[in-house]
């Protein structure tokens, strides 16, 4: 490995981190706007001012979540550097980023809190303005996604792929908790009502995650190993 492709892995890897925890809170998003999009007068007084939007925000829920599946898809193939696996990508964040700001609108208009939406907006556009200057004439060789040979290939997919994976299933598993403060409805936390979905995905994501990252551990001793079985050959040839 040159001395090269180690930072440009560390800045792929770091890119991924922050394309999958987008399509997670994306995913989350869409998930937990289900019960104000469909019984929004069921979760108090504050909750109930959406009622005359309920049919923009079931739209909005179900356009987050095919967003996010649309997202994890073309992160892979961004990671596997496929073509136009960049702007499959591009467009999802763009996707999410609209639905987000609409519901971010609607919200601070009529309850006047944005709270937890406001996390997955700055994120979102956090991400899209990251993944936009990676297109940067200085700093794009750094990013060459349509080639598989830049910053580990196949690898490094799988490890950052992992990570990644295993970062977003503790985001899922700690969501009640960190959207507590605005989903507590008369002493009980709304988040709760999606508690075993919630467990069973973060728990999924995490196995997943740690199962690519051994197997890139494993690979890569195989991979060390066949090479110095190949040294004693070549010489003993020679």
């Amino acid at each position: 490995m040159t001395q090269q492709a180690s930072p440009n892995r560390f800045l792929r890897t770091l890119m991924t981190v922050f394309l999958s925890l987008t399509a997670a809170v994306t995913l989350l998003g869409g998930i937990g706007t289900t019960c104000v999009a469909f019984k929004a007068e069921n979760f108090g007084p504050k909750m109930a001012t959406l009622v005359p939007v309920k049919p923009i925000f079931q739209i909005l829920v179900f356009v987050s979540i095919a967003a996010a599946i649309y997202g994890i898809y073309s992160i892979v193939m961004l990671g596997k550097g496929r073509q136009k696996s960049y702007n499959m990508t591009l467009a999802f964040l763009l996707v999410g980023l609209i639905s987000s700001g609409i519901q971010y609108y609607y919200s601070a208009t009529l309850r006047g809190s944005t709270a937890p939406n406001n996390v997955r907006l700055y994120l979102t556009a956090l991400t899209l303005v990251l993944f936009l200057l990676t297109r940067l004439p200085s700093v794009r060789e750094k990013f060459n996604y349509e080639s598989s040979n830049q910053g580990g290939g196949p690898a490094g997919l799988r490890s950052a792929g992992g990570a990644a994976l295993v970062l977003c299933g503790l985001t899922t598993l700690t969501t009640p908790l960190w959207v507590q403060s605005s989903h507590v409805i008369a002493g009980v936390n709304t988040a709760n009502v999606l508690l075993i979905p919630l467990l069973v995905a973060g728990a999924l994501q995490i196995t997943a995650g740690i199962a690519l990252l051994r197997n890139h551990k494993v690979e890569g001793i195989l991979r060390h190993s066949a090479a110095a079985e190949c040294v004693p050959a070549s010489s003993s040839t020679s």
